[in-house]
């Protein structure tokens, strides 16, 4: 789509009249943006109407793709590859997240009468808190925290995927993150969350200091303490807490390094993609399972990868949905 058809549908989309075709061209757009700035990213200072927040909405994607450069002539097939990757990089509107937006905004928790910021992952990406904190997330993961931390505690929220924190020391102000199903309290110390709905697990692993553990909603609960190497796994089917001994290098790993392979074959790389991004990998073709390739894969958006590999190697893929990518 041109400038003007995506400029149009997105007013019949926040109108509310897009039809359920009109809707699928816009996923499919949103699907082929690539942009590291690209997170729905929204301070609230004070409560809005959906029409307010439409209206600003809408201005900033006008706005944006205004801006847009037209792109560069690539010769042959790269031209395909840019169109994918750089086309609409200034655009940061996140479209198919404005429906859950709108339906968490009117119940966002005021975190110490500061600004909150919520932000959906599009790939693995650091951010930096307002204490110097740094928080790696994981593609997909959504979270939740102040602009600016108050004077008693310094919370933020893990709504979904997987966050490894590298917290700051403060003896008087502990570091608080919050899951549906724990609360994790330190002071200053380096740790991984992974909660994910599907898996049916929340999980905790500590790679330097102390964590302290407690179920959320039970007040009273003494709080588990975890020290490096130990991890703690809750099961949602019984609500049962295990303690466990975690391998230090792994901790982080899958925040710090790429991916790289040397002439390994493609089924060990769709492996590692899946665990990596939290997808699943659908392959219709087996024979493709058996070509080898050397590639090194950045911290790139899963939509990024699966061009890159689908150019390299000849195949054609689908984004079936978040989380399932199907290969023919």
């Amino acid at each position: 789509m041109n400038k003007n058809e995506i400029q149009q549908l997105a007013q019949k989309y926040l109108d509310g009249t897009a039809t359920a075709e009109e809707k699928r061209l816009l996923d499919q757009w949103y699907n082929t943006i690539h942009d590291d700035d690209q997170i729905v990213n929204v301070a609230i200072e004070e409560p809005e109407s959906e029409a307010d927040i439409k209206q600003r909405i809408f201005a900033n994607l006008h706005r944006k793709i205004k801006q847009e450069p037209e792109p560069r002539s690539y010769p042959g097939v790269l031209r395909r590859l840019y169109v994918q990757i750089a086309s609409v990089a200034a655009v940061i509107i996140i479209i198919s997240s404005v429906s859950w937006y709108f339906s968490r905004v009117n119940s966002t928790v005021q975190l110490a009468d500061t600004a909150l910021v919520n932000i959906v992952a599009p790939k693995i990406m650091e951010i930096t808190l307002s204490d110097g904190s740094k928080v790696w997330l994981n593609a997909r993961s959504v979270f939740r925290y102040p602009k600016t931390f108050g004077s008693k505690n310094r919370q933020v929220e893990l709504i979904e995927g997987r966050a490894f924190f590298d917290v700051k020391h403060q003896v008087s102000h502990p570091f608080i993150v919050k899951t549906k199903s724990l609360n994790i309290t330190v002071l200053g110390t380096s740790f991984d969350v992974r909660t994910y709905q599907k898996e049916g697990t929340t999980k905790v692993s500590v790679l330097t200091g102390k964590v302290g553990i407690t179920l959320t909603g039970n007040t009273s609960q003494r709080a588990i303490m975890l020290l490096p190497k130990q991890q703690i796994v809750l099961s949602k089917l019984n609500n049962q807490l295990k303690k466990e001994i975690t391998h230090e290098s792994v901790v982080n790993l899958w925040c710090k390094s790429p991916l790289v392979f040397e002439q390994e074959n493609l089924n060990n790389i769709f492996k590692a993609i899946e665990k990596q991004y939290n997808t699943h990998i659908k392959v219709d073709n087996k024979k493709l399972l058996d070509e080898r390739i050397s590639i090194t894969l950045g911290n790139q958006r899963l939509d990024t990868i699966m061009e890159i590999l689908s150019f390299t190697k000849h195949f054609k893929y689908q984004m079936a949905n978040d989380s399932t990518v199907v290969i023919k």
